[in-house]
């Protein structure tokens, strides 16, 4: 059998190409085989115990740690202050990559963002969502002050004083709310928290009120049941085609859509309807999330969102999730990321809306 000689450029060529296919395939078991045994992952949530946040990251806690490949130990970390600027700038600062930090988000984190707040350092629409956890607004009055669904005896008064903690958070997209169904008399009381604002409105010292759906269903459900107070609107659950359905705690209540069309006469459209869409992916769609840092690897990012699936099929989450995070079901994977990329990043557009509203109502912040 004649032997094949080889040149020594061409036997070398042939080593080099051998330790190349050796590299990659070691690269590819290695990332494919993404295990956290022995280790602790550190989940930074940049509010105090015991808020919302703080409660959705305390319930997904067990599964996350039964789901995750090795089962590692989870710890959360609450770092409040700034409004959450604190503890989100400590994540970005000091997250690995290895999956061995996750982030909290909140409607407040994204506002910080998509508003231009200097102190923020903190690049959110890099990172990499793992789970969405939609909620939505109720908005609510005293009985004696408007019928249910009905606006016209609201939009007559000539103050309508509203709680407001300070126009650079979430509370920001009231005062677009307000000026958008042509609420002329609205004025805030700054400093007041949405726990303080609701105890203002049951003493009876503010005229509009509004809630999340676990306070809601908590709080102000029996204050409706008891004839107090009556339902405005929702601010609507948003699909990924753009459709609005109404909120299944409310499903009488209208949308901000309907409420919009019916005190203005026309549809929701255009420049609105782009803030609308904006407001509802910061306040709605993306309210509170588990996020891993930009540079978590593909491997990584698929083993969280795999034991994340595996989360909402286990018998336990689905008997529980309900009464502790909500009636809507949780985004997971690519979809999340589009919802939070659109949530972060105000158009100018919807900057200029915005800032409208605040001009038109006399407050100095600006969104930048």
């Amino acid at each position: 059998m004649p032997s094949t000689k080889f040149s020594r450029g061409e036997i070398m060529r042939k080593i080099l190409i051998l330790i190349i296919m050796s590299l990659f395939s070691f690269v590819s078991i290695g990332n494919a085989d993404v295990n956290f045994a022995g280790k602790t992952v550190t989940w930074v949530v940049p509010f105090k115990e015991g808020g919302g946040t703080s409660r959705f990251a305390r319930f997904i806690q067990p599964f996350l740690k039964k789901y995750l490949p090795g089962n590692p130990d989870v710890q959360i970390m609450h770092i409040p202050g700034g409004g959450a600027i604190k503890g989100s700038n400590y994540f970005e600062k000091n997250a690995k990559a290895d999956g061995t930090f996750i982030f909290g988000c909140s409607t407040s984190v994204i506002v910080n963002v998509a508003t231009g707040n200097p102190l923020v350092k903190y690049n959110l629409s890099e990172y990499r969502p793992v789970v969405l956890l939609p909620q939505n607004t109720h908005w609510f009055t005293r009985s004696d002050l408007a019928e249910p669904h009905d606006l016209s005896k609201i939009k007559e008064r000539k103050l309508v004083l509203y709680a407001l903690k300070t126009p650079a958070s979430a509370d920001l997209f009231h005062i677009w709310i307000y000026e958008k169904l042509g609420i002329k008399g609205a004025k805030p009381i700054p400093g007041l928290s949405s726990s303080g604002g609701y105890q203002a409105f049951l003493r009876g010292e503010i005229h509009l009120s509004s809630h999340g759906a676990a306070n809601y269903v908590k709080k102000v459900k029996p204050e409706i049941e008891k004839g107090k107070v009556v339902d405005l609107m929702t601010l609507g659950i948003i699909g990924a085609d753009g459709s609005v359905s109404r909120n299944p705690l409310a499903p009488n209540a209208p949308t901000f859509p309907e409420m919009y069309e019916k005190v203005n006469g026309k549809k929701l459209e255009g420049d609105d309807l782009e803030a609308y869409y904006a407001i509802g992916a910061a306040w709605s769609q993306a309210s509170k999330a588990m996020m891993l840092p930009a540079d978590a690897s593909d491997e990584i990012v698929k083993a969280y969102r795999d034991a994340a699936i595996k989360m909402t099929n286990d018998p336990e989450f689905k008997a529980k999730a309900v009464k502790a995070l909500g009636p809507f079901p949780l985004i997971i994977g690519e979809e999340a990321g589009e919802i939070i990329k659109k949530a972060a990043v105000f158009s100018d557009t919807t900057k200029k809306q915005l800032n409208a509203a605040l001009k038109k109502h006399k407050f100095t912040y600006r969104v930048q």
